[in-house]
């Protein structure tokens, strides 16, 4: 059901224990749904609305690097950030859980092979069918094999959801389960509780009203910055004894990935370049190819893991752009505007829409202008450091009560070394596999500090409240659960130690499948 007044929640005398989950971003409604499946009633609380929202300006501040992501990358609404991101899905490595020697802090409680069949298991859920699953399986579905460039790299796939808005996906299930709740407008501001267990969360209306919600178990799901804030917020609230007041990690070892352009592509074969990286779309799915550094070169060698990417650019980039959102807004039933502006787009694209249609149908891949400009993007590890962390900042409180939240964005330093030395290696391999050269950028290559001014955050939002093996190392344990706590676990990203190179959401989704299934154990 969905819910705009909390009197319209449980009725007084259902002794029927519920889940509370605090967010209905991508971990909050996906693990409703799964905690709905195996018979738990499940109340999310949202603090948005049903149409896109933003947080206000005096919620939140940055200072150090600058990072742009903590004011335009976070969605206040039904839906979160999946009302905002493409919907791509890719795996973690196993260096990134079982840890590298020359990387400290950087091992996982919980190891690859134990996380890897929840990657499975959340394809399963989101619809994916199985055949999509392996990178192999797909090249083979288009009548290729894996393209091989060079011993320490490999090319993989990321794959894209359908329908990307998971209040979207969800839809039907919160509107029609008797067991799947969401409360809208509503914004959680503390909690409630006696020794190391939680009994209710406190909220406030947009009219300045003040409620608990009783629940049995809690999960916290809104977001890597708003995670450590409700939690630092409850360790700063004397008003009761909170479990996790005297843990120092809270807000530690906030992460994002780098992205900047490392070089111009110059194709050795622009056919065989094409048909090594172009976008694949097969039976609805579409997949991206990408390349990085194989597992065992993670960990013999000192370099931050990297993924590289190539983007192209044409005199009709911008139309093929337009017009793929219009055809999106459409399937979705989003309102357009300006329809006038589709047969503008369509008249530019012209001479290239039978070509466009018959790579599609006869190759199954997006196509690519010959003439485009090719540029290798770059999405880059940042080393984990403590510095590099999340406050508050009690001398400013937002419209609800909250403390405002400070980003403090660190690096490490030895980024740009890690993204310089891994686009020398691609060049070397590109060339050697007879596919392109790299014209590195200038800036890069002579390992000029000044590079770093373009390089920019990702909005892959991680840390703060990171898994550890107790107390003194970490917020969360390896079931997820708050140290101290006997019933609040914590959701998403912002329980990563280390970011990979890849998108962090699927591994986030991946770690919710594992906590529904403790959960529903």
């Amino acid at each position: 059901m969905l819910l705009t007044d909390v009197a319209q929640w449980k009725p007084s005398g259902d002794s029927e224990p519920v889940t509370i989950i605090i967010g209905a971003g991508a971990i909050g409604l996906y693990a409703a749904s799964e905690l709905a499946k195996c018979g738990k009633r499940v109340l999310v609380v949202e603090s948005g609305g049903t149409h896109l929202g933003g947080f206000a300006a005096e919620s939140f501040s940055s200072i150090g690097v600058p990072h742009d992501g903590i004011s335009v990358a976070r969605s206040r609404s039904l839906g979160g950030t999946t009302n905002l991101w493409g919907g791509q899905l890719v795996e973690f490595q196993p260096a990134d859980f079982n840890g590298r020697d020359w990387m400290p802090g950087s091992a996982w409680p919980v190891r690859y092979d134990e996380i890897s069949p929840y990657y499975r298991k959340a394809y399963d859920n989101l619809g994916l069918q199985r055949e999509t699953h392996d990178d192999d399986v797909v090249w083979k579905s288009v009548s290729a094999e894996r393209p091989q460039i060079g011993d320490e790299f490999e090319v993989f796939l990321t794959r894209w959801l359908k329908i990307p808005s998971f209040a979207i996906m969800f839809a039907k299930l919160y509107e029609t389960s008797e067991k799947f709740s969401v409360l809208t407008g509503y914004t959680v501001i503390g909690f409630e509780g006696s020794s190391e267990r939680i009994t209710g969360v406190r909220v406030v209306d947009l009219a300045g009203n003040r409620y608990t919600i009783a629940g049995e178990t809690f999960i916290l799901a809104a977001g890597t910055i708003e995670n450590s804030r409700l939690l630092l917020q409850a360790a700063a609230d004397e008003s009761w004894p909170c479990p996790w007041r005297q843990n120092q990690n809270i807000g530690k070892y906030f992460l994002d990935h780098l992205g900047c352009k490392a070089a111009t592509v110059k194709p050795h074969d622009t056919r065989k370049f094409f048909d090594t990286f172009s976008t694949i779309w097969k039976s609805g799915h579409k997949y991206q190819p990408k390349f990085r550094l194989r597992n065992d070169v993670l960990l013999r060698d000192p370099i931050l893991n990297v993924q590289g990417l190539f983007g192209f650019e044409s005199s009709v980039s911008e139309n093929l752009v337009y017009l793929k959102q219009f055809v999106k807004a459409a399937v979705y039933s989003r309102k357009i505007e300006n329809v006038g502006d589709v047969f503008k787009n369509v008249a530019a694209c012209s001479k290239y829409l039978v070509p466009l249609m018959w790579r599609y149908v006869r190759d199954h891949r997006v196509f690519v202008p010959s003439a485009s400009k090719i540029s290798l993007l770059i999405q880059a590890e940042q080393a984990p450091l403590a510095e590099s962390c999340i406050r508050l900042d009690r001398s400013v409180t937002d419209a609800y009560g909250l403390h405002r939240v400070t980003l403090d964005w660190r690096l490490s330093g030895n980024e740009q070394a890690s993204i310089a030395e891994f686009t020398r290696r691609a060049d070397a391999a590109l060339q050697h596999a007879g596919l392109a050269t790299l014209e590195i950028e200038p800036g890069l290559n002579a390992m000029d500090p000044n590079f770093m001014v373009n390089v920019k955050d990702t909005y892959h939002q991680a840390g703060g409240t990171v898994m550890g093996v107790s107390e003194g190392d970490g917020v969360v344990d390896r079931n997820l659960k708050v140290f101290g706590s006997a019933n609040l676990y914590v959701g998403g990203a912002s329980i990563f130690r280390t970011v990979s190179n890849a998108n962090t959401t699927f591994t986030a989704l991946a770690f919710t499948t594992r906590l529904v299934e403790h959960l529903c154990k």
